[in-house]
């Protein structure tokens, strides 16, 4: 009898299709995540030893070799969001967000209160003052998948990456590419692994300032194949923002049973305060 695998159960691939955020059925249900190592765009003329460095062109941050690629191929597993919220005077994380598959979710965070505190967008649109408030507080997309490609180190070695997991982390005018053009054009029925997806870069200037956004082109004629090396790279994608989530949830109950706490000594504190004003006024 032949062995069934989690890539021919049906059901066991939804549900983790929608914990992963890449079902198109937009009902996804939530699920330090495995720290993977990011996907760039490469925007520096040198690095440090004044090597030059190619603009525009694609590396992964966290390899012990660094190459440069004019294109990359994905294959997404995953879309989530997180809240970061970075202490620009501290200059460390204050605190961050459950990762969750879909706004529908509450995004609890480490400090007790809901997406690090900052308000919904709708409130924030029409006040820049409030905006500026919070602007320290990012919402990432979060992209993971499979990434190959070749290129070239700054020594000029020829570098080919096969199926590297890897996270790409989009904000600002990056945060909404990857659902317009990947997303919202898959066939119904199908997830974000079923395809893959070309990557390009794309040069911006606004005055003096640049930067570069990921141009995405997804393969929709030639969806591939399920198999268990994809679903052992997707499942520990999971198990690592089950853990994410899990230590998220521990210092979200902490930071709440901390608040408690402090509430009940100062309706203490009041309560004796107002005692002794009445014992004074005997």
């Amino acid at each position: 009898m032949t062995k069934k695998t989690l890539a021919d159960n049906g059901q066991q691939l939804a549900a983790l299709a929608a914990e992963m955020g890449a079902s198109n059925d937009n009902t996804p249900n939530a699920t330090n995540a495995m720290r993977l190592p990011e996907l760039k765009i490469n925007s520096q003329i040198d690095d440090e030893a004044g090597n030059s460095l190619p603009q525009g062109h694609f590396y992964i941050k966290g390899l012990e070799n660094t190459a440069y690629m004019e294109t990359v191929t994905l294959r997404p597993t995953a879309n989530h969001f997180q809240y970061l919220h970075y202490d620009s005077k501290q200059k460390k994380l204050a605190s961050k967000s459950k990762i969750i598959a879909s706004f529908r979710e509450e995004a609890i965070d480490t400090n007790g209160t809901i997406r690090c505190g900052k308000p919904v967008s709708s409130q924030l649109r029409d006040n820049p003052e409030l905006k500026e408030r919070y602007a320290d507080i990012t919402c990432f997309r979060q992209v993971r998948g499979l990434v190959s490609g070749k290129g070239k180190t700054v020594d000029g070695e020829t570098v080919e990456i096969v199926d590297q997991p890897v996270i790409l982390m989009l904000k600002g005018t990056n945060f909404n590419g990857f659902e317009d053009t990947v997303i919202k054009v898959l066939p119904q029925g199908r997830n974000l692994w079923d395809f893959s997806v070309k990557l390009t870069s794309k040069r911006h200037k606004n005055g003096s300032v640049r930067w570069f956004t990921f141009e995405y082109d997804p393969d929709l004629k030639n969806p591939l194949a399920m198999d268990d090396n994809l679903v052992n790279q997707v499942t520990k994608m999971a198990e690592g923002i089950r853990s994410e989530n899990a230590r998220i949830q521990k210092a979200y109950d902490a930071a709440l049973s901390n608040q408690t706490l402090d509430r009940a000594a100062i309706d203490a504190l009041e309560g004796n305060l107002d005692s002794d004003l009445e014992d004074e006024a005997a």
